[in-house]
């Protein structure tokens, strides 16, 4: 198949351990301070608004610092002998989060204006002339639109010369000791960087008690050829269904002919099911013996392992869905799409910490992880995957809760959750030809 050349961009974290991570607080402070010093002069220059990111760096620099020429800016910085490159991260978070702050506004005003016209129609649909002596409609949105913040926090980015020596074991930084600026050596720990990657800025963030580097890395995907390229070339297609059951999911590749190539069954979801539950009975016991008193924060430990046991099966289930497509030369994963009721009350009926509530989690990691394979994962509404037999196409007329099995009108008996999935990849690739056609 030919295809195009792109790239995905993940991003690596690092623990961060070094002789002095008092100088990297001080570092985060003086950045947090520079970042919200642009953050307030953007807001106050209107006229700036409506340039693009760059511009408005050059704008912002010119007035805060008197330049080659040693003129007197109108606004400036007040901290000194900032390295340029660090003084431009810290500008490019301050325009990110005034950028942030006026788009909220500007989605709430025009939220008024709309409510104001049509306050305006039902007065004159009820007999009524305008609102009299040119009176304004006027909501008071101050909490919903939000206010210029009082304090940013803001990652420490490190440009290019604000660091050297890095390798996935180690990094010296150049820092802040609140008198100096420092070189800082730093040790890594953490997986190795891939081969044929560009490393882009580092960015140190405090994680608790820890000091994290997260690194975004670029690498190359190989085929980026859009959905209507692949089903044209006749690409493998992957259903994927999810279940609440010890299978977080189940997986049926078909190809070009619709013929099914390979079935897997994701297994571990009983046993995810158990280490959550063990946490959150230990959480129970101890919100009996502290109540609601503020010790009750001591449970942040057990809440923080749950968040980190979402997080590992999470991973771990998307990438062996992506190791079998891999193995099975898929172009096209197909995940089910649900109306937003019934999706909010199924989740609901199979609870927080369900394997059928971690599928939420599954489908983001698997976006960006397929994309770094070459693979394309989208959504088919799956109205109809689950009433029909996947083999013959008639409607299915008995299934058994307990064994998951259905049977269709023929005879055929299958596991439901494989059935839908055979469907989907179906689905997907007869509504492709259908569109063709017509």
């Amino acid at each position: 198949m030919s295809s195009n050349q792109g790239y995905s961009i993940t991003t690596y974290r690092f623990r961060l351990r070094c002789s002095h991570p008092e100088w990297l607080i001080r570092t985060q402070e003086l950045y947090d301070g520079i970042v919200k010093f642009y953050y307030d002069l953007l807001l106050a220059h209107e006229e700036l608004w409506g340039l693009n990111s760059q511009e408005i760096l050059r704008s912002l620099e010119f007035l805060s610092l008197p330049g080659k020429e040693k003129r007197s800016p109108q606004t400036p910085l007040p901290w000194e002998d900032v390295p340029p490159y660090f003084r431009r991260a810290a500008i490019n978070g301050g325009i990110a989060a005034a950028k942030s702050f006026l788009s909220r506004k500007r989605a709430v005003d025009d939220a008024d204006r709309n409510e104001a016209e049509d306050a305006d129609t039902d007065r004159k649909a009820d007999g009524f002339d305008a609102y009299p002596s040119g009176e304004k409609w006027i909501f008071s949105r101050v909490s919903r639109a939000g206010i210029p913040a009082e304090e940013i926090h803001s990652a420490v980015v490190y440009y290019s010369r604000m660091y050297r020596d890095f390798s996935s074991e180690h990094i010296t930084l150049k820092v802040w000791d609140g008198e100096k600026w420092n070189w800082l050596g730093c040790r890594l720990s953490g997986r190795d960087f891939p081969q044929n990657a560009r490393m882009l800025s580092p960015s140190v963030v405090p994680e608790g008690s820890f000091l994290m580097l997260h690194v975004p890395v670029r690498e190359p995907v190989e085929n980026i050829s859009p959905v209507k390229k692949r089903l044209e070339d006749g690409g493998n297609i992957c259903g994927i269904q999810f279940t609440n059951g010890d299978a977080f999911a189940v997986a049926s590749i078909c190809d070009a002919n619709g013929k099914e190539t390979a079935v897997k069954f994701f297994n571990g979801g009983l046993e995810y099911s158990h280490h959550c539950r063990k946490v959150l009975d230990k959480i129970s016991s101890s919100a009996d013996s502290l109540g609601d008193s503020p010790e009750g924060l001591a449970n942040r430990k057990y809440w923080v392992h749950l968040k980190h046991l979402r997080e590992h099966y999470a991973h771990q289930v998307s990438r062996e869905i992506i190791r079998f497509c891999e193995e099975h030369h898929t172009d096209i994963i197909v995940l089910p799409k649900y109306k937003s009721d019934y999706t909010r009350n199924v989740m609901k009926g199979a609870g927080k910490w369900s394997p059928l509530d971690l599928s939420t989690r599954v489908r983001s990691y698997l976006r960006y992880k397929a994309w770094k394979s070459g693979i394309i994962v989208m959504e088919t509404y799956a109205g109809g995957t689950g009433t029909v037999c996947a083999k013959c196409g008639q409607p299915l007329i008995e299934e058994s809760g307990k064994s998951k099995e259905c049977i269709c009108r023929m005879g055929h008996r299958v596991n439901r959750y494989l059935n839908t999935a055979r469907n989907l990849a179906v689905k997907c690739r007869r509504q492709f030809q259908e569109r063709e056609s017509g």
